[in-house]
């Protein structure tokens, strides 16, 4: 995956190759929202989600650079993550 450009100018190869990356690790559902935190789960279900979260998260924030990576720390999912860039660069590209 490329590092996305500070000004989004890459946000569609960025955003495609992160995708394919996600969907080698079966993670889109994460950055798309319809893989949500369980609410009526199991400890260990609910353990299993973060963890997947966890490393959605860190697929985007070990492929931004830091000035980018300050905007979204206190964004609590991936799908958050991948939200916050799509609607800022989505219509520049």
């Amino acid at each position: 995956v490329p590092i996305l450009a500070v000004d989004g100018r890459n946000w569609k190869t960025y955003r495609k190759n992160l995708l394919r990356l996600a969907a080698e690790e079966k993670l889109v559902r994460l950055y798309d929202g319809t893989d949500k935190r369980p609410v009526d789960a199991t400890n260990d279900e609910v353990k299993a989600w973060q963890r997947r979260n966890a490393i959605a998260k860190q697929y985007i924030a070990a492929t931004i650079p830091d000035a980018l990576c300050m905007r979204i720390m206190h964004l609590k999912t991936a799908h958050e993550f991948f939200q916050y860039f799509a609607n800022l660069f989505e219509a520049k590209t």
